[in-house]
C-alpha cells in the first residue's frame, strides 16, 4: 500500500488526524479515548508506596539541557547521577527511519511482538498494554522525516497519561547502558586485553603478501549451481560452489557459508569469490525453507517458520558436505576437495548455524528458564531474544546431534548465542573459533551476544574482532533498502564497501592459519595489521587467546 498517497487523499488537514484515521483501523479502542491534543502530558509511575508524576515537559528539559527541573526532582531522587545521564542519552537516542518503513515495521509480526513487550513498560491510563498507542506514537514521530527519538515518541503518545512500570523501566535503562552506553569502557577493556593476549608482531614483520590478503588471489574460479537433499526439508535444495581452478594435484580446502534470515546465496558473493581466488572451494547452500518462509513472514503475508529450521540449518551443512563427497567419487573436478578439513563461516542466524555444526550444544535448560511466559514477554532492547526463545518449542524433541567433525575451524559474524548456547553450550566448541561483533548492531547486540560469550569459549584458539561503527548489515551484499522490510539508513550504517577489506583479510588469514597451518598468517590476525589496514569510518579491535 502507498501509505503517503492514501493519507493525502483523506479529507483532513492535520497529518496526525490522517494518521489516526489510518491507525484507527487497528487501534480504535485505544485511540478513541485520546484527547484532542493527541499528545502525552504526564507519566504516572509506581515506586514502592509512592506515585510520582513525571511531566513530559520536564523530560524535554532533561533531554535538551541535561537539567533537572524542580518539579522533576520528586522522581529524580530515585535515580543516581549515572542513571540520570543514561536517561538523558536514552531520551535522545535516535533512529533514522521514515514513515512508511516505521508503519511496515509496527504492523509486521515481529514488530508487533516487540511492541507488545514494550507495551508492558509503557501502559495506557487504565493499565492496559500500551502497544497500540505506542505504535501510533512511533508512526507520528516518524512522520516529520527527521528520525525518531525516545523523547519524540513520548511527546507523540496519543493519550494524555502514560502509566510507567518503574521496575521494568530501570531494567531497560540498565540494558541501554550495558548494550550501548558503555562502549568506551568495553573497548578500553578489550584493547587492554589485546596487549596481554595477542601475539606481539611489529609492522616490519608483516610481509607484503600478508598485508595484501584483502586483494584478489591468483586463482581463477568457476561457479557451479547444484542441489542436495535434507530429510527435514522438501525437494532438492540448491547450493552454489565457487571452485578454484588449479594446475596441481594438491587437495583443495573447503569453506561452507551459511546465510542469515531472509537472505540467501547472494548475500556474500564478494567474500565467496575472494576466498575462491585464494584457493578455497566455497560452498553456499540455500537454507531454502527458512529463507522463503522468513521472507514471507517479514513481509507480513505468512506465518513464522517452523522452529525446526533451527535444526535443519546445521543439518544442511552436513548434507551439502555429504553431497560433495558423492560428487568427488564421480566428477574429476571434485576429486581433490579436502572434505575432512572444512571451514565454516556464517552471518547472524547463519553464525548460529555454523557454531551448532561445529559443536556448540543447544542449551534447552537455559532457554526454558529465560523464555517462561513472564520472561519471554519482558521488555528488552535485544530483539534477537525473540528468535532465540523459539528454540523452546523444540525442547520436547531434544537432544539433537548437530556437530559435524569434518569442520575444523569456524568463523561467525554477528551470531546470536546467549540463549541458544549459553556458557555451557559454547564451552563444547573445541576447534579454532572466530567471533566478529559490530558496535552499532541493534538486531543482535554485540555485548550480550558476542563479547561476553567470547569469554565462554574454551577452545585453545579463539578470536574476537569488534568493528566500530559497523551494524548488523554492514558486511552484507546488495541493496538492503529494498525487500520485505526496507532498512533505514541508521540500521545500514556507513558505506559497507569500506568495511569489506577487514572481513576479507580476517577470514582468509584465519582459515589459512587453521585449515592450512600457515603460521605466517598470525601476523594478519593481529592489532598491528588491522591498524595498518584501517579504513575510516571503521576501526577494528581484535583479541586473540591462544594457549
Amino acid at each position: 500500500m502507498d501509505y503517503l498517497n492514501f493519507l493525502k487523499r483523506l479529507p483532513f488537514t492535520s497529518l496526525k488526524q490522517r494518521l489516526l484515521t489510518l491507525l484507527g483501523l487497528g487501534a480504535t479502542m485505544v485511540l478513541a479515548t485520546a484527547p484532542t491534543a493527541y499528545s502525552a502530558e504526564r507519566i504516572e509511575t509506581f515506586v514502592g508506596p509512592f506515585e510520582p508524576i513525571i511531566w513530559v515537559e520536564d523530560l524535554e528539559v532533561l533531554a535538551r539541557e541535561g537539567r533537572v527541573t524542580q518539579r522533576f526532582q520528586t522522581f529524580a531522587r530515585y535515580l543516581n547521577e549515572q542513571q540520570l545521564q543514561e536517561l538523558q542519552l536514552f531520551l535522545n537516542r535516535s533512529l533514522d527511519v521514515d514513515l512508511i518503513t516505521m508503519s511496515q515495521f509496527t504492523y509486521w509480526q515481529v514488530g508487533e511482538r516487540f511492541l507488545e513487550r514494550m507495551g508492558q513498560l509503557v501502559q495506557t491510563d487504565n493499565f492496559l498494554n500500551g502497544y497500540r498507542a505506542l505504535r501510533a506514537a512511533l508512526i507520528f514521530a516518524a512522520a516529520d522525516g527527521d528520525g525518531v527519538t525516545v523523547l519524540e515518541v513520548l511527546q507523540e503518545y496519543p493519550l494524555e497519561t502514560i502509566q510507567l512500570d518503574f521496575l521494568l523501566f530501570r531494567q531497560v535503562l540498565q540494558e541501554n547502558r550495558r548494550f550501548f552506553s558503555e562502549w568506551d569502557t568495553v573497548l578500553a577493556q578489550l584493547k587492554a586485553a589485546n596487549q596481554t593476549k595477542t601475539l606481539p608482531v611489529s609492522a616490519d614483520a608483516i610481509s607484503s603478501s600478508q598485508f595484501a590478503l584483502f586483494q584478489p588471489g591468483p586463482h581463477p574460479w568457476q561457479k557451479e549451481s547444484l542441489t542436495f537433499q535434507n530429510p527435514l526439508r522438501t525437494g532438492d535444495i540448491p547450493f552454489d560452489i565457487y571452485l578454484p581452478q588449479q594446475n596441481t594435484t594438491d587437495n583443495i580446502p573447503v569453506i561452507v557459508f551459511s546465510h542469515g534470515v531472509a537472505s540467501g546465496q547472494n548475500a556474500f558473493v564478494y567474500l565467496a569469490q575472494h576466498l575462491a581466488s585464494h584457493g578455497y572451494a566455497v560452498v553456499v547452500p540455500q537454507h531454502d525453507d527458512d529463507n522463503q518462509k522468513y521472507f514471507q513472514f517479514l513481509a507480513g503475508v505468512g506465518s513464522p517458520p517452523n522452529p525446526i529450521t533451527l535444526i535443519s540449518r546445521p543439518q544442511d551443512i552436513s548434507r551439502v558436505l555429504d553431497r560433495l563427497e558423492q560428487l568427488s567419487q564421480t566428477r574429476p573436478n571434485y576429486t581433490h576437495l579436502d572434505l575432512n578439513n572444512v571451514g565454516a563461516l556464517g552471518h547472524s542466524l547463519g553464525g548460529f548455524t555454523v557454531l551448532a555444526a561445529s559443536g556448540a550444544e543447544l542449551n534447552f535448560d537455559q532457554v526454558e528458564q529465560y523464555c517462561s511466559f513472564e520472561e519471554r514477554n519482558r521488555p528488552s532492547l535485544n530483539p534477537s531474544l525473540l528468535v532465540q526463545c523459539d528454540l523452546m518449542d523444540l525442547a520436547d524433541q531434544a537432544p539433537f546431534q548437530l556437530q559435524d567433525d569434518r569442520i575444523q575451524a569456524v568463523f561467525a559474524l554477528n551470531p546470536p548465542t546467549s540463549l541458544f548456547f549459553g556458557e555451557a553450550g559454547l564451552a563444547e566448541v573445541h576447534i579454532p573459533t572466530f567471533l566478529l561483533a559490530s558496535t552499532a548492531d541493534l538486531v543482535v547486540p554485540a555485548i550480550p551476544e558476542q563479547i561476553e560469550p567470547f569469554q565462554w569459549l574454551q577452545t585453545n584458539d579463539r578470536y574476537l574482532a569488534v568493528v566500530e561503527n559497523a551494524t548488523h548489515f554492514t558486511f552484507l551484499e546488495g541493496d538492503l533498502s529494498e525487500g520485505a522490510i526496507p532498512l533505514p539508513t541508521s540500521l545500514l550504517g556507513p558505506n559497507p564497501q569500506q568495511a569489506r577489506p577487514y572481513l576479507k583479510s580476517l577470514s582468509l588469514a584465519f582459515f589459512n592459519r587453521h585449515l592450512l597451518n600457515q603460521t605466517e598468517a598470525d601476523s594478519s590476525l593481529n592489532q598491528v595489521y588491522l591498524n595498518m589496514l584501517g579504513t575510516m569510518p571503521f576501526q577494528v579491535t581484535i583479541v586473540r587467546s591462544s594457549d
